[in-house]
């Protein structure tokens, strides 16, 4: 029986059993997005060429890209070689005509349009204004399509100027224009990343000066960690490091004692696709091991302000680079550098020593010694590479 393959930027790789095809690229050295891995986020979205693509690896897409050939590569174990190729901007692309246009001046324009295909949305999602210059302005939907025949969003337009020249005319009515999506909510979310909220030093007293915290988030991760849903975002991460981690966030947010060192939540979650629907599973599984634990309703308010103050910062429908010091890094592919302290390579593990320079990967910062940095870049042997 032949080997099942998939192929990709020109490479091909065989599967292993049971492997999904994210995890076979991977493993091989192509360099592909993804977040969830779980079937949520659609940010490992391909699509097929060539091959048979199975019914599992399409749920949850929309009809037209099922009928377009797209399949998501972590839900996707072929029995039979596929030859995949990346989306192609216009299949993710509707064009609309503008129709009537409310609230010139103010800070929220209504725009009415319809578009020339059937668009699947639901009120409370976005689209993005295809601008041409990569600075897409975000559209609320506001209108619900079992209800109205044409589509009705809201533009936040600061100053009451809006982002695009042809929004500034007088009556552009017929205007043609190009939405992206529709994407999840929290794709309006991009901006300077927030400060931190006022703590609550009285609440950490409450809990026992921190020891109910602990062992509520011990409860909590051990469940987290259980999720098919959660699980995978902290793949790779122990659940002990998870715990101590969010302990010494809770307790400066809490405190304002300065005893967190880690990122905050936007360059800590900045390449995973959370929903807003995902944030709310996690947050419903918070309450209920707060309320497992006798927290009472005024004290897991006050938890979980501390949560959602940072939901902004973590929902989004794409993943967004890291930003350090106004500097932006990129979000995957590999880069090199030299060894300031010695390490160990992520792939045969052997040890690596200080000035050795080093192939490391840019989001996920596995790094490869000098004799698996080759096979990594290429992909070419896949036990060094996995």
């Amino acid at each position: 029986m032949s080997p099942v393959t998939v192929s990709l930027q020109g490479r091909e790789v065989e599967m292993r059993p049971q492997e999904t095809v994210l995890d076979a690229l991977l493993r091989s050295g192509i360099d592909v997005a993804f977040s969830c891995r779980g079937g949520v986020c659609h940010a490992c979205m391909l699509r097929c060429g060539e091959g048979e693509v199975p019914a599992a690896a399409q749920r949850g897409l929309p009809q037209g890209l099922k009928e377009l050939g797209y399949l998501l590569a972590c839900q996707c174990r072929p029995q039979r070689s596929l030859a995949l190729e990346a989306p192609r901007a216009s299949d993710l692309r509707t064009t609309c005509v503008l129709t009537a246009v409310e609230g010139r001046g103010t800070p929220f324009l209504r725009l009415r349009f319809e578009p020339m295909r059937t668009l699947a949305y639901r009120p409370g999602q976005h689209l993005r204004l295809v601008s041409g210059d990569g600075l897409d302005p975000v559209l609320l939907l506001t209108s619900d399509p079992m209800e109205d025949w044409q589509i009705e969003a809201v533009l936040h337009c600061p100053g009451g100027e809006p982002p695009l020249a042809w929004l500034r005319e007088e009556l552009p009515f017929g205007q043609e224009f190009e939405v992206w999506g529709p994407v999840e909510s929290g794709a309006a979310a991009a901006g300077a990343e927030l400060e931190p909220p006022a703590p609550d030093p009285a609440l950490w007293h409450e809990l026992d000066e921190g020891r109910t915290v602990r062992r509520v988030l011990e409860d909590f991760y051990a469940q987290v960690y259980a999720d098919e849903r959660l699980a995978s975002f902290f793949e790779g991460v122990t659940i002990d490091r998870a715990i101590g981690k969010q302990y010494s966030f809770l307790q400066l947010m809490m405190t304002g004692e300065k005893v967190y060192f880690g990122e905050r939540p936007r360059n800590a979650h900045h390449w995973m696709v959370i929903s807003d629907e995902l944030f709310d599973y996690r947050q419903a599984l918070m309450v209920r091991t707060l309320e497992k634990h006798g927290l009472r309703p005024a004290q897991i308010a006050r938890w979980t302000r501390f949560e959602e103050h940072w939901r902004r910062d973590m929902v989004k429908s794409a993943a967004w680079p890291k930003v350090m010091d106004g500097i932006e890094f990129p979000l995957h592919g590999y880069a090199s550098e030299v060894l300031t302290s010695g390490s160990m390579c992520d792939h045969c593990g052997g040890e690596v020593p200080e000035g050795t320079e080093v192939l490391y990967h840019v989001r996920l910062g596995k790094i490869s010694c000098p004799q698996c940095a080759p096979a990594v870049r290429s992909g070419a042997d896949e036990t060094a590479a996995a």
